[in-house]
């Protein structure tokens, strides 16, 4: 039988280990979790902001067909550039709601970047139905263009807003981790 003076100092010593470990190990498994919430928190925001950027290139170029200085045929490739890569950030934007601090907020970013693609769309009709030849539905056709014009710079907005909570909310954040 060991003598106590040397088992009650590898108890200890055994004892105090294994808290230090267990404390490495739960800073390690809580940095790793606020990392990637943070990473999500960036990446909706990157999102946010790629996408008010189209948008407001977008816009420049419906301004002008809605203004007749800008041919239908020759805005459609443009829109339907953007209508891809929407569709690309609004199938990242859903990766991010799966889990996670910013889940609520890239769901509603989804939601806005689902309403500036309806918006494209009702251009897009709008469109072909300005470049008919026959003539017949121009006013629907212009009607279409504006109102989907104005969709879009709501869209736009909400996006914008949107962006401008979530770093907002980031940076309160970090700004809480100091103190």
């Amino acid at each position: 039988m060991p003598d106590a003076n040397v088992l009650l100092p590898l108890v200890i010593f055994f004892g105090m280990g294994a808290a230090i470990l267990w404390l490495l190990w739960r800073v390690v498994v809580l940095g790793g979790r606020a990392r990637r919430e943070t990473a999500s928190g960036v990446a909706t925001a990157e999102i946010a902001h790629r996408s008010e950027t189209l948008l407001g290139d977008l816009l420049l170029i419906v301004d002008e067909m809605r203004r007749r200085k800008v041919a239908p045929q020759d805005a459609e490739p443009q829109m339907a550039a953007a209508q891809e890569a929407l569709q690309r950030n609004v199938a990242e934007a859903t990766a991010l709601t799966r889990s996670g601090v910013w889940a609520s907020s890239a769901a509603a970013l989804v939601a806005d970047l689902e309403r500036a693609q309806r918006a494209i769309e009702f251009v897009s009709h709008g469109a072909q139905l300005l470049a008919d030849v026959t003539g017949v539905d121009w006013g629907e056709g212009e009607t279409s263009v504006k109102r989907g014009y104005l969709n879009l710079v709501h869209a736009r907005e909400a996006i914008r807003e949107r962006r401008e909570t979530i770093v907002q909310a980031s940076q309160q954040e970090r700004t809480g981790w100091r103190g």
